[in-house]
């Protein structure tokens, strides 16, 4: 059974790339807690430390200290004065993050952003922290998973199929087995953290009128795999629907359903942020632990004038509050691709 948090749980936030504006979210973030009772909760910062505080200096903001902060420089090193880039630090910083919670230091991670350039220029070999913070699992916990992006703003929910792929790709980057798990994640993460044992899934054909005039994705992968989900679960799944349709008298207080899913990332993430906004929080499901970010990325064309928003990094740090940690991986089911 997943587990409420300790009473005195630590969480490890990463600031994400310093060249972006990582460092003054997370530094208006720490300035907020601050002020805020004690939460029970020891946050454990890791990134290049010495650029918060300078970016901290800058925007006037005082970093807090004392036994509900602990700071981890990955970029400054008594051993070594070379300069780490971009890209590196952010990934060790996860990777640092990641060992501490496998080790039972730590119960969940809140991440910042992270460039996916930054990490390409630093020969880290991951388009994003999804498919990153799977393999760090495998290798902290000696085991597969597939990880999932669910983004999650109030009651509305969206699922990615595929992430960061071109859109000639998509078709090719879809299977009855990988659709299987990211839906079988989907209903132990509903089960689980939202104790919803049957949720309504809104499933987006991937094609124009779900492939009611032409394109075969929706027959020969997502309805086999939505049959399979629905007979390991035990609850119905609606056959896929047109995606221009499907947000047809949207009202986020009045829901229909409990989530969408989207094909590909804009189909899914255009409607959502439209919503949501800066208020929307990315939640990695799939993996052995808990993981939030804030749902943006880099905004290098802001950095260094002093208006970047944090009110997404705040609205993952409640959802980590708000979530229980898993317990075991998501079954896996046995379908052929």
């Amino acid at each position: 059974m997943p587990e409420t948090l300790p009473k005195h749980a630590t969480f490890c936030l990463t600031i994400g790339d310093y060249t972006g504006i990582g460092p003054e979210i997370t530094a208006r973030f720490l300035a907020h807690q601050a002020e805020l009772p004690d939460d029970g909760v020891r946050l454990r910062i890791f990134g290049d430390i010495a650029n918060l505080v300078h970016t901290a200096d800058a925007l006037g903001i005082e970093l807090p200290e004392g036994h509900r902060f602990d700071y981890e420089d990955l970029q400054h090193s008594r051993f070594s004065a070379h300069q780490k880039p971009p890209g590196q630090v952010a990934y060790e910083s996860i990777e640092a993050a990641v060992a501490e919670i496998s080790a039972g230091h730590a119960q969940a991670l809140v991440t910042g952003p992270i460039s996916k350039e930054n990490l390409h220029l630093a020969g880290i070999p991951f388009t994003g922290h999804t498919e990153m913070l799977q393999q760090l699992a495998r290798k902290n916990y000696g085991q597969t998973f597939q990880s999932d992006m669910l983004f999650v703003y109030r009651q509305f929910r969206m699922l990615l199929l595929t992430r960061h792929v071109a859109l000639r790709k998509v078709s090719e980057s879809l299977s009855i087995r990988e659709v299987s798990q990211s839906l079988s994640n989907l209903a132990e993460f509903f089960q689980a953290s939202c104790q919803i044992q049957s949720p309504r899934l809104c499933i987006l054909g991937v094609n124009p009128h779900a492939g009611e005039i032409d394109g075969e994705e929706e027959e020969r992968i997502l309805k086999p795999a939505l049959k399979a989900v629905s007979q390991k679960y035990g609850f119905g799944i609606e056959p896929p629907v047109a995606a221009d349709a499907a947000f047809r008298h949207f009202d986020i207080d009045r829901l229909r359903y409990d989530a969408y899913v989207a094909a590909y990332h804009d189909q899914g993430l255009i409607p959502f942020k439209m919503v949501a906004g800066l208020n929307a929080v990315n939640v990695t499901i799939g993996l052995p632990f808990l993981r939030t970010s804030v749902s943006h990325g880099t905004a290098p064309d802001i950095v260094g004038q002093g208006i970047a928003d944090p009110c997404s990094l705040m609205a993952a740090y409640k959802m980590a509050h708000q979530l229980k940690m898993p317990a075991v991986q998501p079954r896996q089911l046995a379908l052929q691709s």
